[in-house]
C-alpha cells in the first residue's frame, strides 16, 4: 500500500510540473496587448520620479513610478499599442527634470530606455 501511494503521489507531482512548465513556456510566448518598457537609471543619481502620459482618440493614462536608484532598472507595461510613442517626465533627486517623448514610430513590444543626464 505504501508503493502505490508514493507512485501516486510520484505521478501528481510530475502532471504538476509539466503542466506548470507548459504555462510558463506558454505565457512567455504570447503576444502582448499593449508595451513592456524597461527604464534604466544610468545617471549618477536617483530618480525621484518618472511621469508617463499617453493616450489615444479615445482615452488617456497617466502612470506614476518613484525612487530608482542608480544603476537600477524599472518595467512598466503599458496598456497602450507600439508606434504611437508616449510622454516622459524624469525628475531626478537635484531637481533636474527631462522631458520627451518616447519610443514614436517604433513598433517594438519590448523596449528599454536609458535615462542619463
Amino acid at each position: 500500500m505504501m508503493a502505490s501511494s508514493r507512485a501516486y503521489w510520484a505521478a501528481t507531482l510530475l502532471l504538476v510540473l509539466i503542466f506548470g512548465a507548459g504555462f510558463a513556456v506558454g505565457r512567455s510566448n504570447a503576444p502582448l496587448h499593449g508595451m513592456e518598457v524597461t527604464f534604466n537609471n544610468a545617471s549618477g543619481q536617483r530618480i525621484d520620479a518618472i511621469q508617463l502620459d499617453f493616450g489615444s482618440a479615445d482615452s488617456q493614462s497617466s502612470l506614476q513610478v518613484f525612487r530608482i536608484e542608480p544603476g537600477q532598472q524599472r518595467l512598466l507595461v503599458l496598456n497602450h499599442r507600439p508606434a504611437m510613442g508616449f510622454n516622459v517626465k524624469v525628475t531626478y533627486q537635484d531637481g533636474r527634470v527631462q522631458e520627451f517623448c518616447a519610443l514614436k514610430g517604433r513598433k517594438q513590444q519590448r523596449a528599454t530606455l536609458t535615462l542619463r543626464l
